[in-house]
């Protein structure tokens, strides 16, 4: 009988703390335990397929390759590094990237043509990466601790009732105001809009064709990227992504990205 009571008083007490969340922290709780779903995935290898298209429906594709290591410390980001390897006008072009909690991202870029590698500034990461709807701070845009988070609601987004949350970048040179998302009760973000400076809706981005990895992660392996003022657009694509592939630590060292360029 002990036993069914403390169970009881459990269970109450974890209902009570929940209704007495407040959107601020619901919301953060949402986008802390979607990240969190994420986590544990090591390192990751994979192919990738960049696909600018422009108004009229023109496509210029990209062959990628990349990879991604999960920082052992929990106070701090992930790395990455990107290699584009056709067509032959971007071709050798490499970017790394180490994203941080609460300084800004470190981010590199080996340029082929001039032989050298530009560090990229702290006031320029709202850019276009290598002409695409993707800003270089797109790339740190799925940790959570980056963002102020308010829980607005749930509505329907393709059939299923999502948590509806808003983010607010923290980071002062960010070229958004906010963000507003869906997110599934798997925890799986759907889609984000994301509004520029002035406050206008910018773009959106749809998170497709998820897939579970190592029968515990759930990745979208396609990315689209709307953006409604200038009506271009991109997909993102992976192809022949692996999880926890052992990838050498040194390969996301800048030292090793300054070597192309000797």
């Amino acid at each position: 009988m002990n036993k069914f009571l403390l169970i009881l008083f459990f269970v109450m007490f974890v209902n009570t703390n929940l209704l007495s969340e407040d959107n601020f922290e619901k919301g953060l709780r949402i986008a802390k335990e979607s990240y969190e779903s994420t986590r544990g995935y090591v390192d990751s290898e994979s192919d990738q397929l960049m696909i600018l298209v422009d108004p009229k429906g023109n496509e210029v594709i990209r062959e990628i390759s990349g990879k991604t290591l999960e920082n052992d410390d929990p106070n701090d980001g992930d790395k990455s590094i990107i290699f584009f390897n056709k067509p032959k006008d971007v071709e050798g072009t490499v970017m790394l990237s180490h994203t941080h909690v609460n300084d800004d991202d470190d981010q590199w870029l080996y340029l082929p043509a001039l032989g050298r590698v530009k560090r990229i500034s702290s006031s320029n990461k709202s850019g276009s990466f290598m002409g695409s709807e993707i800003a270089f701070e797109d790339f740190s845009g799925n940790d959570y601790r980056k963002y102020e988070w308010e829980f607005i609601g749930e509505e329907e987004y393709e059939g299923e009732i999502c948590y509806k949350l808003v983010s607010i970048p923290k980071y002062k040179n960010s070229g958004y105001t906010k963000r507003i998302g869906f997110t599934d009760k798997l925890l799986r973000p759907r889609m984000i809009e994301y509004f520029d400076r002035k406050g206008e809706l910018l773009k959106t981005l749809y998170f497709e064709d998820y897939q579970l990895y190592n029968d515990k992660i759930w990745n979208a392996d396609t990315f689209r990227v709307v953006n409604h003022q200038n009506k271009n657009k991109t997909i993102y694509k992976w192809i022949n992504r692996e999880l926890n592939v052992g990838i050498n630590k040194k390969d996301f060292e800048k030292s090793s990205l300054l070597r192309l360029a000797d």
